[in-house]
């Protein structure tokens, strides 16, 4: 994977449907330290659709013994299945992502820990 290249290609939708369910692309942007300056910065993106109230449940019941795992499992379950086995060699080089997609992904569907904040 080259590690400063975008995972999708700009020309790419924010956008998908398929098979009937909505696909929303996601980016992170970040700078990756460990690679040399001129190609530090990290430009990451796939598409997910929103989670269902089942894959929510899942990952309450699992994330309190292993959070990273359920993380990355609830991202295999809702990315756009075309990007499945690009995500999953994504996480093997930034394993850290998985928290960051997630958060953004349960936030869609109504959690966060900043209610009243």
């Amino acid at each position: 994977m080259t590690k400063n290249a975008e995972t999708t290609t700009t020309t790419e939708p924010a956008v998908i449907t398929h098979e009937g369910r909505k696909f929303v692309r996601f980016t992170h942007t970040f700078n990756d330290h460990f690679l040399p300056e001129e190609e530090s910065d990290a430009s990451i993106s796939f598409h997910f659709s929103k989670p269902t109230e089942p894959q929510i449940k899942r990952l309450q019941n699992t994330a309190g013994k292993d959070a990273s795992g359920a993380a990355r499992n609830l991202l295999i379950s809702t990315i756009l299945p075309e990007q499945r086995e690009k995500l999953k060699a994504t996480l093997e080089d930034y394993p850290g992502l998985a928290t960051t997609f997630s958060t953004a992904l349960i936030k869609s569907a109504g959690i966060s820990a900043e209610l009243g904040n």
